[in-house]
């Protein structure tokens, strides 16, 4: 901890430092951009300062105009470009780098975005949502790998789930961070054509149309030689991963039509950790390989079909396979399961303007995924409660889905007070699935002295294979007006309708209404609103109702039955005397869903205040509210009788139904610093959150403890996180270095669920939870773990250019040379060990009925070591160099890696 409270002083003191760089003379960067975020190329900037002539500059294919040597005073910024309003924005030039973001909108359209002179803008709009965007200068920090992007991103939008789009376009794997120009997080969307509720949207736009030829070229190589050992593992576990790959860009005819080409490679080879219990009770400590391998390539095309009008054209294809998946933790060596996975995807997109004032964007994708997973040992599991789980995994799946997404968006204005959207989207296709799990059966013990004896408390066994195939269809279209009442109120009015083919009922409007608010002379921002959101029924859960119809597959239990043999007699005196000296085999049971199930809803309300604090702080205070209704949850419907013992239907056994009987109920407030100076490229966030989050059940087909009253299944989300605190760090080049710091900072224990191991009530469904002092059965999720806190990443990166830009384009064109950027970058900085996985079976030698244990934890102190990242850019010919090894760093042993265990 010494080192790391050294590192910590060390890097409050150097903040200061980096922002009192020695001034230059001002340097401008203007960002010119239309409605959707797109850069406009050839967009004509001028710039005019006391004193001195206009200096008139065109913006390169990105929408980038850089002016190298400006007056340090009052100018004014005059925008223009075809098509588009112009527009003039006074900015006051200080001495060093300055940026500029400006919004045109098209002729026609009410201007309602704000400009911001800062790297972070913020946006308002009547839909109470409140938009955060990051520009190149934010994005070029961000790690470089696809996966680890999509990490960050997710960790700075909350952690607790968004929903990512790529140039309108949802799911697939995001961009490679050269290709991306800008990223938005939208907080509270009641805009009538967002389909999720209570969700960040992460909306990442890409580069557009290019002009002149360039590529990249990067490789990463991380290597265990400088990582910590993980707080559960004897010995420091291997681990080498290798990524190379590289792109090219540029126009095949020029500004009408270019190529971009990207591909990637990833061979890595990690350790899975397990901690488990021997027979004997001991410790067993260990760890298996997995080494993977991972092939991504994209082709896209965009063509100018019109002055006003682009075509864009994208294929990617991903491939994936995985070896020994599924080990660690209590998962023995013998649990493991080889995966092949992968998909292609094929999208269209036409947008442009139709007339002065129509913006119509319309796009279909087609997409072919598969998944392949099947169990290294065919041998029956054996599941010993909270000690070790071995023998197979029973594993044997196959999948295929191949489906279309058609949408269209219409911008349109009606007069000068409204600004209109309409829009439509269908998405549907087959589904294929093969699904022969657990054909060989599990043994379930509730303790190691049962498993020692040989008494298992239940046997069970999914019999009998089926291919099934069926069609699913979801349609949606809607309509929202922002109507701007007076220069101070925007209101927002719009509604929804969504329909599924594997939902009777059809009719789901949802209402959307949102405000923005801000007062005259003041630059507070108030904002509000309400919406009722749908969600699907799951493909997923309805081919299980296919599957196991109790024909074609049924699911066979054995209460007490014999070792290995489980339709021999056991060995447990008490049980055999109980059952009549023979095991019970229950027949085989069905899944199915309710006859009256229906469409899924949350009602969302929000409000929230946002204010600068001084010239470069900005506060946001924001509550939110969601109710869930129509929740999909499971039931056992025919489980016995609590007065009789009997069943509803004697000749089978156990019919899970899936019902859409549950609700939930999440409330948050959130408080957001953000502290920016743009001209020293200083950006810091601090986000703080305080929820409590209640639900019937964490997934839809986990069964109640007593199917009669699954009511009583009321209690904290799995995902009940009370308090959050996260944070952003991004410090201005120093030297040319620029360094950035980003994570958890503190983050209050979840929930888990305690069981007593055995079944008490004899559903044959071992999930009982124990009593309390007054002899009712606790709740579910009563326990909570440990708070996790300093689970921190850096990066640090030096950029060397050798760019010699055209001078007829002011800087901002695309003259021959490029850069090669070295970079660092490590997780869990602080080598913090956070404890995971709490064992909560009382039967359990680390469940309550010692004390609760864990036996997991989140990584430790992990250098990611790639060496460099080139770029290339040149109107004549490819030149890519790049060259990347692991770098030095320090390795610590946690501290507690053994304290409990001791």
């Amino acid at each position: 901890m010494t080192r790391a409270a050294l590192a910590l002083a060390a890097l409050c003191i150097a903040v200061p430092a980096l922002a009192q760089t020695p001034a230059a003379p001002a340097q401008l960067r203007v960002v010119v951009l239309d409605q959707t975020g797109a850069g406009i190329p050839e967009a004509v900037v001028t710039v005019t300062a006391p004193g001195t002539a206009a200096v008139k500059v065109t913006a390169d294919d990105r929408g980038v105009a850089n002016i190298p040597a400006l007056p340090a005073a009052a100018a004014q910024i005059h925008i223009e470009a075809v098509g588009f309003t112009p527009r003039d924005v006074p900015v006051t030039l200080r001495r060093g780098a300055n940026n500029q973001t400006v919004t045109l909108t098209i002729e026609g359209f009410q201007e309602q975005v704000q400009v911001e002179d800062s790297a972070t803008a913020v946006q308002a709009s009547g839909s109470a949502e409140t938009v955060n965007v990051l520009d190149e200068s934010i994005v070029e920090q961000l790690p470089d790998d696809p996966d680890e992007l999509q990490a960050i991103l997710e960790q700075m939008a909350g952690g607790t789930g968004a929903v990512f789009r790529v140039n309108g376009f949802t799911g697939g794997r995001l961009p490679n961070r050269e290709d991306i120009r800008q990223i938005r997080f939208r907080t509270n969307s009641f805009a009538a054509d967002n389909h999720d509720a209570g969700r960040v949207q992460i909306e990442i736009i890409t580069r557009p149309n290019v002009t002149a030829w360039n590529g990249n070229l990067n490789a990463n190589f991380r290597n265990d030689i400088f990582n910590a050992r993980d707080a559960f593992a004897a010995t420091k576990t291997p681990q080498n991963i290798a990524r190379v790959g590289g792109g090219i860009r540029g126009p095949i005819v020029a500004r009408k039509t270019s190529l971009r080409l990207n591909v990637e490679h990833n061979e890595s080879n990690t350790a899975a950790n397990i901690y488990a219990l021997n027979p004997d009770g001991s410790p067993f400590l260990g760890f298996v390989s997995n080494p993977s391998h991972n092939t991504f390539g994209t082709v896209g095309i965009e063509h100018a079909l019109t002055p006003m009008q682009t075509l864009r054209i994208e294929y990617q294809r991903q491939q994936n396979v995985s070896r020994n998946g599924g080990v660690g933790g209590f998962n023995l060596p013998e649990r493991a399961n080889n995966r092949d996975n992968g998909n292609g995807q094929l999208r269209t997109q036409v947008q442009g303007l139709f007339g002065r004032s129509t913006l119509n964007e319309f796009h279909v994708e087609y997409r072919d995924a598969w998944n392949n997973q099947l169990s290294v040992s065919p041998a029956a599991s054996v599941n010993v409660h909270d000690a070790f789980n071995s023998g197979g995994s029973g594993i044997n799946t196959r999948s295929n889905q191949r489906t279309f997404d058609i949408a269209d968006n219409l911008d349109f204005t009606i007069g000068r007070k409204h600004a209109t959207r309409v829009g439509f989207e269908l998405f549907g296709g087959r589904y294929r699935y093969y699904d022969a799990r657990n054909a060989a059966g599990t043994f379930t013990f509730s303790s190691l002295d049962a498993y020692r004896a040989g008494t298992p408390l239940q046997f069970t066994q999914r019999l009998g294979e089926v291919n099934t195939s069926f069609t699913a269809y979801q349609g949606s279209f809607y309509w929202q007006d922002d109507i701007r009442t007076t220069r101070t109120l925007t209101i927002s009015v719009g509604v929804r309708q969504e329909m599924q083919s594997l939902i009777a009922e059809k009719l789901n409007l949802m209402p959307r209404l949102g405000l923005t608010y801000s007062p005259r002379s003041s630059r507070t921002i108030i904002r509000g609103g309400y919406g009722l959101f749908y969600d699907w029924y799951d493909s997923g859960l309805y081919d299980q109702t296919l599957r196991v119809n109790g024909i074609a597959q049924r699911d066979l239990r054995v209460n007490c039955p014999g070792y290995p043999d489980p339709f021999a007699l056991s060995a447990d005196a008490s049980c055999r005397t109980a059952l009549g000296g023979v095991p019970v085999v229950q027949p085989g049971g069905r899944i199915q869903a309710s006859p009256d199930l229906q469409m899924p809803h949350v009602h969302q309300a929000s409000a929230s205040i946002e204010r600068p604090l001084g010239a470069n702080l900005r506060a946001m205070v924001s509550y939110q509210m969601l109710r869930g209704r129509n929740q999909m949850r499971s039931r056992d419907i025919n489980t016995p009788d609590p007065v009789t013992g009997l069943r509803p239907e004697p000749s089978i056994g156990s019919v899970t139904q899936f019902e859409s009987t549950g609700k939930s109920a999440r409330d948050s407030l959130n408080v957001n610093l953000a502290y920016a100076v743009p001209r020293r490229q200083i950006n810091v966030g601090m986000n703080y959150t305080l929820a409590q989050f209640k639900n019937h059940s964490d997934n839809p087909t986990q069964l109640p403890v007593d199917s009669y009253n699954p009511d009583a299944e009321w209690g904290p989300s799995s995902q009940d996180i009370r308090h959050r605190l996260q944070t952003n760090l991004f410090l201005p080049p120093y030297r040319g270095f620029r360094l950035s710091v980003n994570g958890l900072v503190y983050q209050s224990g979840a929930p888990y669920n305690i069981t007593t191991g055995i079944d008490d009530n004899h559903d044959l469904v071992i999930n009982d939870r124990p009593l309390d002092a007054s002899g009712h059965v606790i709740g579910r999720n009563s326990a909570r773990g440990a708070a996790r806190w300093g689970d921190l990443s850096m990066r640090l990166g030096r950029q060397f250019a050798f760019n010699r830009p055209s001078p007829d384009r002011g800087g901002g064109g695309a003259g021959a040379g490029g850069n090669l950027e070295f970079f660092a970058q490590a997780d869990n900085i602080l080598n913090r060990v956070n404890f995971t996985n709490y064992a909560g079976t009382m039967t359990s030698r680390l469940g309550v009925s010692c004390v609760s244990r864990p036996f997991g934890a989140f990584g430790p102190f992990e250098p990611v070591l790639p060496f460099s990242n080139g770029t290339i850019r040149t109107t004549r010919t490819i030149r890519t160099t790049s060259m990347q090894a692991p770098r030095p760093a320090y390795s610590r042993t946690p501290r507690r890696a053994t304290d409990w265990r001791t």
